[in-house]
């Protein structure tokens, strides 16, 4: 019987790839308690030739160089899957191939997804069984634009094939090396402060590797791969040999899981992280002591508790210790420059809004010494905006660093962060206000559960405005009441001066990467008429106007006023 010879490319990823996976055939990498489906590290290897020869055979052979692989011109190839086996198989094909892939969200619009596809230059769409009906639309609206130009080709992401009998002979392809330099992954940016950019990172990312393997752990996934805190982690876990389990985006099905205590992995964002909170408080906490105890204990075998995207106030990263019986790890990031300083386990930093320190090979440099804008060098940031040279030079400074567009200061060989200074940083009565410190101290009080501020313009004033959500209180609180209570925190030019209160069932805007998106957030709930009226659910105070006949402590307007 003839034997089949497979050949991996020759970079670092595929040669850890093939000793751990040939030392581990039978290592289970993912689990999906959706579809009931496992995959060992035998299956992936065996699903990623498939997916790469799939790609081949279906590709003009004008795609490909001599070696079967990927012509630098055209690097690209988007990947339409959920945050689960499909996607890892999609991409560890598409790498295989020397290719990078591009995670796209299924809910594009055809116009939406066909910018996309001009600017990447994509020669394919790799798709999972349940987005054929968006990629075949996609495809569709593509064959009626084309104007003389090829064709956009689908291909159906090839996963949980039979295993050959017998099995291929795989080896690493002398000939096959890649440029650490080239293209490993296109992300796009949630368009937090602008409309979203196309992130190229270096397929040098994916070389950072495990000393061990499988390093153990099992990890939860249940949000959209689109985003590349979701993306990208799927592929390191496989590589590292951490158990990922797909499980639904429910809160009541994530402590369900923790509950058997063998979960050792959490990623979230923090109106996660509130919502795990909640659920303890309305749905455990009044359990019986025996079953309460059995889901305390399954979340204290949480061994990496991460919370990345934005802060939680500080009353509820107390609430998550004491529930996890650890720290919350705080990651400090960005899809340009993925995770580079960080907090640890073991590290609880009384120092609010601390992100930690830097992670190793990466410099962090602020601009005015131990304060300022944040500035990052790293092996591991991003090569370009797709499409924009202007943007990508104007994102470094003169020595390489790359403006992140955050402000913090220094605090030891600690890092804080202050904000972002394009949307969490306001300049109020000519004194700048860091929005989240005002949110940690509205919810620091008893009657309020959640609390977001956001930059609103009123009397031809930059003001303060408070978005809260009220405990279970009788009488609700006025802002008068709540400057008050604020008065022995906040220096007066920090006071909220516009105030609503959200109802039930009212929900905060966030991107897809869970940040809080206050311009939208300011427009949908403090929205001044053309006479320049606010809506009726707003209360105004003018924090100034009320300091003019209060008590005035030391420092309230900073000196400057």
């Amino acid at each position: 019987m003839t034997i089949v010879v497979e050949s991996l490319p020759n970079e670092p990823l595929f040669h850890h790839i093939l000793d751990a996976f040939r030392a581990n055939p039978r290592f289970l990498l993912v689990y999906d308690w959706i579809k009931g489906t496992e995959a060992s590290c035998l299956q992936l290897l065996t699903d990623i030739l498939c997916m790469r020869r799939r790609i081949v055979q279906t590709l003009p052979a004008s795609m490909f160089d001599s070696r079967n692989m990927i012509i630098p011109q055209r690097p690209f190839i988007l990947v339409l899957a959920p945050g689960n086996y499909d996607f890892v198989v999609a991409a560890f094909g598409v790498l295989c191939c020397g290719a990078a892939f591009s995670p796209i969200s299924s809910n594009l619009s055809p116009e939406e997804a066909i910018y996309i596809l001009e600017l990447t230059n994509a020669a394919c769409i790799l798709f999972a069984p349940e987005f054929e009906e968006q990629a075949s639309a996609i495809q569709q609206h593509a064959a009626s634009k084309e104007n003389g130009s090829r064709p956009l080709i689908t291909i159906p992401i090839a996963s949980y094939n039979e295993l050959p009998t017998p099995m291929p002979h795989v080896k690493i392809g002398q000939n096959m090396s890649m440029d650490p330099q080239s293209p490993g992954v296109l992300v796009f940016t949630s368009g937090t402060t602008g409309p979203p950019k196309g992130i190229v990172r270096p397929r040098s990312i994916w070389y950072t590797l495990p000393e061990s393997f499988p390093s153990g752990g099992v990890a939860l996934c249940f949000r959209p791969a689109v985003r590349g805190a979701t993306a990208m982690p799927l592929v390191w876990r496989a590589v590292n040999g951490v158990r990922t389990e797909i499980i639904s985006d429910d809160t009541c099905q994530i402590w369900e899981r923790l509950r058997t205590g063998d979960v050792t992995h959490l990623n979230m964002v923090p109106s996660s992280w509130r919502s795990f909170i909640r659920y303890f408080n309305e749905h455990i906490d009044v359990l019986p002591a025996n079953k309460r105890a059995e889901f305390l204990k399954g979340a204290r075998s949480l061994q990496k508790p991460v919370i990345t995207g934005d802060f939680l106030e500080p009353k509820a990263m107390k609430l998550c210790r004491d529930l996890l019986g650890r720290h919350l790890i705080n990651i400090y990031g960005s899809t340009e420059m993925g995770a580079v300083i960080s907090t640890t386990k073991e590290q609880g930093s009384i120092i609010e809004r601390c992100i930690g320190r830097p992670r190793e090979g990466v410099q962090v440099r602020l601009s005015e010494g131990d304060h300022g804008d944040i500035l990052i060098k790293s092996p591991m940031m991003f090569t370009s905006y797709l499409g924009n040279e202007v943007a990508t030079r104007a994102a470094f400074d003169g020595e390489g660093y790359y403006r992140t567009g955050d402000v913090g200061r220094r605090v030891g060989d600690q890092y804080v962060l202050e904000g972002r200074s394009a949307t969490d940083v306001i300049r109020c009565y000519g004194l700048w206000v860091p929005l989240q410190e005002v949110e940690a101290r509205l919810a620091e009080l008893p009657y309020i559960s959640e609390a977001y501020v956001v930059p609103v313009e009123f009397n031809c004033i930059q003001q303060i405005a408070a978005l809260v959500r009220l405990t279970n209180v009788k009488l609700p609180p006025s802002l008068l009441d709540i400057q008050g209570d604020l008065q022995d925190k906040l220096q007066k030019y920090k006071l909220p001066t516009l105030l609503r209160i959200l109802r039930n069932g009212e929900r905060i805007l966030q991107s897809a990467a869970g940040k809080l998106m206050r311009k939208e957030i300011a427009e949908s709930y403090f929205q001044t008429s053309i006479k320049g009226e606010l809506p009726r659910e707003v209360e105004f105070c003018d924090a100034k106007a009320k300091a003019a006949s209060g008590r005035r402590k030391a420092w309230d307007w900073a000196g400057m006023v």
